[in-house]
């Protein structure tokens, strides 16, 4: 095969990859933008930090998406070249599957660093980022993001939040309602009106509610009491803030050396990413081999079942490992080796027939 024929394939699957990648992405973050808006009018999130929660998650999206979108890519490409008989000129002119390998190889390869790369650095760095803000933002949470006539729930849910109506000044609440869980005695407040208020001498932020009652205990009971008050602080936050740590926003070194089923399944799955580009690339060609004059969309139905069947092996063999059921040693590898036995069987099986045709 040619250089020009080369570099013909490997800017037309480029190309398909670039557009294919594009568009999904584009469907994942609107799907995640319109979750983020839902909570930011629900006020769980701070309206300020929808995009920048927005910019952080896009970015693993990519980990997912570049091993499917270049498989499509790939089989699209092959498709187009059956049916435009482009597959039977390059047949006829000496180009077999091996050439078709090395035509798109400098892609895949690129792809797999590329997917190495977000999978090992970026992505964990990423989703630290964004959940380290998303803590700060519902820690941060004040009465602007609190919509009227809805209920809300703040700090991590020991304050559920009612106001009829926003107040006349800016960030300020009329005719609240708060109801605190986690103590002994169950404590209601209303207040004519309320506000977030910061300390003077820290960072630490309140609730303030004015002019209110406070109901403490259960009606009907000998200790239940109704106290007035004209000022009452809720605290909201503290200094420290902070969150639960998760396993994918921990570093490659730190799964390393971290012992047990959980670290290591997060380990094997990470590292499965960029093989999977390989995996993927490797069937994509005999799945579409030469069928002059079909449909480009053929080979398409079948790569989305072969697909949809390896990513599900590939969770069922993560949950194994966290499970005990697999040893880490073998991890996900026996995934890969299921999904490429019938390509070594095809491969086997082709050279078997060339040597009888020799003969």
């Amino acid at each position: 095969m040619s250089s020009v024929i080369r570099r013909y394939l490997s800017l037309e699957l480029l190309q398909y990859w670039l557009v294919i990648t594009l568009v999904l992405w584009l469907v994942l973050v609107a799907a995640r933008f319109s979750l983020y808006l839902g909570q930011a009018a629900g006020g769980q999130l701070p309206a300020g930090t929808v995009l920048w929660l927005l910019a952080l998650k896009s970015v693993g999206f990519f980990v997912f998406l570049l091993p499917l979108t270049l498989f499509l890519a790939l089989l699209w490409l092959l498709g187009r070249l059956n049916r435009d008989y482009e597959s039977l000129a390059l047949a006829a002119s000496g180009a077999g599957t091996v050439q078709l390998y090395r035509a798109v190889a400098i892609p895949v390869l690129g792809a797999t660093l590329l997917v190495a790369a977000l999978t090992g650095y970026l992505v964990p760095r990423t989703a630290a980022q964004g959940y380290q803000l998303r803590s700060q933002a519902e820690h941060n949470l004040d009465m602007g993001a609190l919509t009227p006539g809805r209920f809300h729930t703040l700090q991590q849910g020991r304050l559920l939040v009612y106001a009829r109506r926003s107040g006349r000044q800016a960030g300020t609440l009329e005719d609240v309602f708060v109801n605190v869980s986690g103590s002994e005695r169950a404590q209601v407040l209303v207040a004519r009106s309320a506000g977030v208020e910061v300390a003077d001498d820290s960072d630490e932020r309140f609730l303030v509610l004015r002019d209110g009652y406070r109901y403490d205990g259960n009606p009907g009971q000998a200790d239940y009491r109704v106290l007035h008050y004209r000022e009452y602080a809720l605290h909201l936050q503290t200094t420290a803030v902070g969150h639960e740590k998760k396993w994918d926003e921990i570093s490659m070194q730190a799964l390393w050396a971290t012992p047990g089923p959980r670290a290591s399944a997060e380990l094997h799955k990470r590292l499965s990413r960029p093989v999977t580009v390989l995996v993927l690339a490797l069937i994509a060609i005999p799945l579409a081999r030469f069928r002059p004059a079909t449909s480009p969309v053929y080979p398409l139905w079948l790569g989305v079942l072969v697909f949809a069947l390896y990513f599900n092996l590939l969770g069922t063999g993560q949950l194994w490992i966290e499970q005990g059921r697999v040893p880490g040693w073998l991890g996900l590898w026996w995934v890969h080796g299921l999904l490429l036995a019938p390509l070594l069987v095809w491969a086997w099986k082709r050279r078997g027939w060339s040597r009888q045709g020799m003969a």
